[in-house]
């Protein structure tokens, strides 16, 4: 596999996403300080602004800039927990140096208060807990890490099918025996026999195997599922599994189905409504 197959296979952190958002973000420190001169008085409506707009950039484009690089992150830092545990302490530190910056202003600038370092308080903790529930929200938000200056329209069900035309590699033949996942900085080549379904994710998927494990794959499901064998099967917008690894199927509510897998790692999966005709080939009933 030749070396720019291997770049192509890694997300790469990007800015660009996340200074498309930067009209908001300023926005928004301007009405927090319009909002605190209006309440509070002591600073005029500039110097408000002003620190209000240090919080907003620090903050607010630190946790949309880890938002729209989930891929990325996910690729980058493993296991989940410790993915959860470092993005957590970014978002923390985010808020802490936003106040820290806060009182620089106040009393170095403005002067209108003593200057005493890491004497911020109780605003530590106001401000590290908002950018800790702003961070998530945003890194919950598959949304966010689309990129609108593609042209994709987000209301469609199916987003992958638009994504796939822009980013489809091709050399990627049918029926093909392996799938090439990440694995640190190469390339792991994944039978197809050992994959138990795939996940969507963004312009990407998830790779689960017969163990348990989760690995990251280039590829859309729209991309994979022109090219699997007919083993794989599409069973809801977000999951393509591998019908060999099926242990059992069971009746869902509203013509949906849960899908158990041979294996006791895997968790079980529940079929959409849409691919109902899809199941009931499956089991042969008419």
């Amino acid at each position: 596999m030749k070396a720019d197959m291997v770049e192509e296979m890694e997300p790469k952190f990007e800015v660009k996403k996340a200074n498309r958002f930067l009209p908001y973000i300023i926005l928004i420190g301007l009405g927090i300080g319009t909002a605190n001169f209006t309440m509070n008085g002591g600073l005029n409506w500039v110097q408000w602004a002003i620190q209000s707009l240090s919080t907003s950039m620090i903050v607010g484009y630190t946790t949309v800039l880890i938002g729209t690089n989930v891929a990325w992150t996910n690729g980058f830092i493993k296991p989940t927990w410790k993915l959860y545990l470092s993005v957590s302490v970014m978002f923390l530190l985010a808020g802490i140096i936003a106040t820290e910056i806060e009182h620089v202003i106040r009393s170095l600038v403005f002067k209108s208060e003593s200057f005493r370092p890491l004497n911020g308080g109780k605003m530590y903790l106001f401000n590290g807990i908002i950018s800790l529930f702003l961070g998530f929200s945003f890194f919950q938000s598959k949304k966010l890490a689309l990129d609108k200056s593609s042209g994709l329209d987000e209301t469609t069900n199916d987003m992958e099918s638009n994504i796939s035309k822009i980013k489809e590699p091709k050399k990627f033949e049918k029926n093909t025996g392996s799938v090439p996942v990440k694995q640190g900085g190469n390339v792991l080549l994944v039978p197809t026999s050992d994959i138990a379904y795939f996940e969507s994710y963004d312009n990407y998927s998830f790779l689960y195997d017969t163990d348990g494990n989760r690995k990251l794959c280039d590829y859309s499901l729209l991309f994979l599922e022109k090219r699997l064998s007919e083993s794989f099967l599409r069973v809801h917008r977000k999951y393509i599994i591998n019908t060999n690894h099926v242990k059992q199927i069971k009746p869902h509510i509203n013509g949906r189905y849960v899908i158990e897998f041979s294996q006791k790692s895997l968790s079980t999966i529940t079929s959409s409504k849409s691919y109902s005709q899809t199941i009931k080939k499956l089991i042969r009933i008419e």
